[in-house]
């Protein structure tokens, strides 16, 4: 039963630099404010080699690009795999399980890759997403209202961008919106034991969870395959036509694992990063309140900003040159998008939040190229409907003095616990 392409290489070595000494991607002050940081090593030593993670750390929005289009020279295959070493009971959790998710979106690699896109993709079109607008538009207003008469100050997180991502994804693929609570915890947990650096007793739950969240897709599938419905997993059902050379259920299945938690929790940290960085700039707050700036332009540079993506990976097939440094065949890569987006040899003035900025949908929060996020289209949505409805509202939102802005320790997702306003 398939965990990882291959393991975690312990082993990974590299010249130990300034660079490498001084980054820290699971430290409490990186993970609060990285970006002071990735500034001074992206014109120091755009790349270079950690070996607290055992890859090398790709700063430079050029190079990040390059990376990601190149398929022939770089591998999505460990982009899944956890980032530390599972521990024997841990992986034995795994292996003696029915857990098998083969590689098929984001870990993936053409030719493979691009037959997987294109059946997964062919349900997922402008009418099926705009088919989701009513509903979206409801549930953030039921949120909202829950939100009026709750008591101040309110945690922004759990009162509207926890949730709401989730509830619309499950819509989609026609999850019953009771099992929300569950689905996102389970959600939370795979950060960790994926990109995170979790002790040997924290893999064994979460080792379990993901078990658990496998045997709940799982089942998922098999009762659409039963009882098709309206919606994308059904949609899936109906383009198998019970043909396993077109598709197999337990391929389906693992998309729709890997789709219960990306599909979700990205769009939830791009979101709560976006209110956080328009209460911060509170002259750009109110204007959106006023409606003197497009709110796709305020979304793409929260996007830009605060990438819920922060970081991806890749691995190297042949020795490759990236910014003069000779990178190993073999290596792991490590692509900080929150770096690359700004770079300011292509963001003017990078650290400012400007949704004027000409460039603005030039960052690559949603990756590029062949793996760019088939989501993408349906996160804009939700994230615009967010802010349109909160900025009617709540005009005179504002951030509670004082607090101190917690994130889920890992190295990829950039997705911040708790956000406390009132107004």
């Amino acid at each position: 039963m398939r965990l990882l392409s291959e393991e975690a290489s312990s082993a990974a070595h590299g010249p130990t630099t300034a660079a490498s000494k001084s980054y820290q991607p699971l430290s409490l002050d990186y993970l609060v404010d990285p970006y002071p940081a990735l500034a001074q090593l992206r014109r120091s030593e755009p790349v270079f080699f950690s070996p607290e993670l055992g890859a090398w750390i790709v700063t430079r929005y050029e190079t990040v690009k390059s990376v990601l289009r190149d398929t022939t020279r770089f591998s999505a295959m460990i982009v899944s795999d956890p980032l530390k070493p599972m521990c024997p009971m841990a992986k034995s959790l795994i292996q003696d399980s029915e857990f098998n998710v083969p590689p098929m979106l984001v870990n993936n690699d053409p030719p493979s890759h691009t037959r997987y896109r294109k059946f997964f993709s062919e349900p997922l079109q402008r009418p099926r997403l705009l088919a989701l607008e009513p509903f979206i538009r409801e549930t953030v207003g039921r949120y909202l209202d829950r939100m009026e008469q709750a008591q101040r100050p309110a945690d922004l997180i759990q009162a509207l961008t926890w949730d709401v991502p989730a509830l619309v994804l499950f819509k989609l693929l026609g999850v019953p919106k009771e099992d929300v609570p569950k689905v996102k915890a389970w959600a939370d947990s795979r950060v960790v034991l994926t990109w995170g650096w979790p002790t040997d007793e924290e893999q064994i739950r979460l080792a379990k969870g993901a078990v658990d969240y496998y045997r709940y897709a799982a089942t998922l599938v098999q009762k659409k395959a039963e009882n098709p419905t309206d919606d994308y997993l059904s949609d899936l059902i109906r383009l198998r036509n019970n043909d396993d050379g077109v598709m197999s259920l337990m391929e389906i299945t693992g998309t729709a694992f890997n789709l219960l938690f990306a599909g979700h929790e990205t769009t939830s940290s791009a979101s709560s990063s976006l209110f956080l960085s328009l209460l911060r700039n509170r002259d750009i707050w109110d204007a959106v309140c006023r409606r003197e700036l497009p709110l796709a332009s305020v979304v793409e540079e929260g996007l830009r900003y605060e990438a819920p993506v922060h970081a991806w990976r890749r691995k190297a097939k042949e020795d490759v040159v990236l910014d003069g440094v000779t990178v190993p065949a073999g290596s792991r890569l490590l692509l900080v998008f929150g770096a690359a987006n700004r770079d300011e040899d292509v963001f003017e003035d990078p650290d400012s939040f400007d949704p004027t900025r000409k460039n603005v949908q030039q960052h690559v929060a949603f990756g590029s190229a062949p793996h760019f996020c088939l989501g993408a289209p349906l996160a804009r949505l939700e994230i615009q409907i967010m802010l349109e409805q909160l900025s009617q509202r709540f005009r005179t939102l504002r951030l509670v003095d004082g607090q101190e802005l917690e994130y889920v320790p890992n190295t990829a997702m950039r997705a911040l616990r708790r956000l406390m306003v009132t107004w």
